[in-house]
């Protein structure tokens, strides 16, 4: 693997818990932080410079909760409710998929997030080990699980399909991780709980489930489980590390409970509002002491994978909610999108910061003063500029472990086209529409 010296860039570092930006060098050996410091001189005519003059260099975007097939669904929730959107939309779809297009949907995917900054994503979609082999052939970062319900029965064949997709792994592989990943309170049942409970502690594993995204699920828990959704969380996942996804309409007896687990949680501002789920108080939520962290969802409801839009908007939300009241801030977003991911998804050893010794996921960000950039002009506060007037295709360079998967817009995946990527996509989304 190539070393990389990226020179001249405004580099984003937390300190005492605090975001700052200071013009740094960042030099990268072996895929890992090696030396951050001013004025670096390469001493090895093998080392690839980069300049970052008038850029910002970023922890690469670590988005939370995503459904990553579902690039080909993008825009089929326009005036629809979460179980609408679901029943009527998208399970009758997903039907029709095979794995074929599972890959090359999944493929369209790691090319937008690569393009827009981001560097690891956690997943939960059905077949996982075509999800996989696109990750692996982009390179990316990513958590990967066979999501588990019973709602037609077949809880035992599912339970052995993730098992075969887990044990099938590259154990040397340090970018796919995995989780187990029960789908829902309302479309799992006890024995279903119980069991997913039981995978994670068997194979040390996180649990990555939907949990209170929509107001109906309050009741429909109640009358699956016969107790409220937070009693089902804590009398089967205590002492399992869990990740939340949405986590919308979680009540005071909610925040007492989850403060005491080891959990956090995923928030999808964008997804939410599409599909009318209204706002996650994140504000009290990180008030409290829980970790939250940001994602996407998936295209079908949060439109892209722009970690940049997940980030403005989250923000801005949290004005709808805390009328004249301390709210969620642009440094709190931004540790929300890259070390707070990390740790929600129990990677923050290796990423989520820029700090000597950890991996190189890393993202260099265009803010010279230019028409591109005329909202950003003049730069007031950087930080802020990052989060409100930034999008993901003012990412000029994504790096995953030292290895460059876009530098200056262009794409260095090997042996595949965007363009015949989307030539395919736009297929099956065709075909699976009839």
């Amino acid at each position: 693997m190539q070393n990389l010296l990226i020179k001249n860039g405004k580099v984003v570092l937390f300190k005492q818990d605090d975001v700052i930006i200071e013009k740094k060098d960042i030099l990268v050996q072996n895929g890992k932080i090696t030396r951050i410091e001013e004025n670096i001189n390469c001493e090895n005519d093998d080392t690839k410079i980069i300049d970052a003059t008038n850029n910002v260099v970023m922890p690469g975007l670590i988005n939370t909760h995503a459904h990553i097939p579902m690039s080909i669904f993008r825009e089929t929730t326009e005036g629809c409710k979460l179980y609408e959107w679901l029943n009527e939309k998208i399970w009758p779809r997903e039907d029709k998929l095979t794995p074929e297009d599972v890959y090359w949907a999944s493929m369209l995917s790691y090319f937008e997030m690569i393009s827009t900054g981001t560097t690891c994503i956690n997943d939960q979609y059905f077949m996982p080990e075509e999800i996989r082999r696109a990750a692996m052939d982009c390179k990316v970062r990513a958590v990967i699980t066979r999501p588990i319900m019973d709602l037609e029965g077949a809880l035992e064949q599912r339970i052995e399909e993730f098992k075969e997709f887990y044990e099938s792994r590259d154990r040397n592989d340090e970018l796919i991780t995995y989780s187990v990943a029960p789908h829902s309170l309302y479309t799992c049942s006890d024995k279903c709980i119980k069991a997913t409970a039981d995978l994670a502690r068997e194979y040390n594993l996180p649990i990555h489930t939907h949990y209170l995204e929509s107001i109906d699920e309050i009741e429909d828990i109640k009358n699956k489980h016969g107790k409220e959704a937070i009693e089902v969380i804590k009398e089967n996942y205590e002492g399992i590390h869990i990740i939340l996804a949405h986590g919308v309409h979680l009540n005071k007896k909610d925040i007492e409970v989850l403060k005491t687990m080891d959990c956090g949680i995923a928030h999808n501002p964008i997804s939410n509002l599409r599909l009318g789920c209204t706002i996650a108080d994140t504000t009290k939520y990180l008030q409290e002491g829980i970790n939250v962290a940001l994602g996407t969802d998936g295209q079908g409801s949060g439109s892209n994978l722009d970690m940049f839009e997940a980030m403005r908007v989250a923000c801005l939300i949290q004005g709808g909610i805390h009328e004249n009241e301390e709210r969620l801030t642009a440094k709190q977003v931004i540790k929300m999108a890259t070390i707070n991911g990390a740790k929600l998804l129990q990677l923050d050893d290796k990423i989520g910061s820029i700090e000597v010794g950890k991996d190189a996921d890393l993202i260099i960000v265009d803010i010279e003063e230019k028409l591109d950039n005329i909202t950003m002009v003049p730069n007031l506060n950087e930080i802020a500029n990052l989060v409100y007037n930034t999008s993901g295709k003012n990412v000029q360079t994504t790096i995953v472990k030292g290895r460059v998967l876009m530098e200056n817009r262009q794409m260095k995946i090997k042996n595949v086209k965007i363009a015949d990527v989307i030539q395919k996509c736009n297929k099956i989304a065709e075909r699976i529409s009839k």
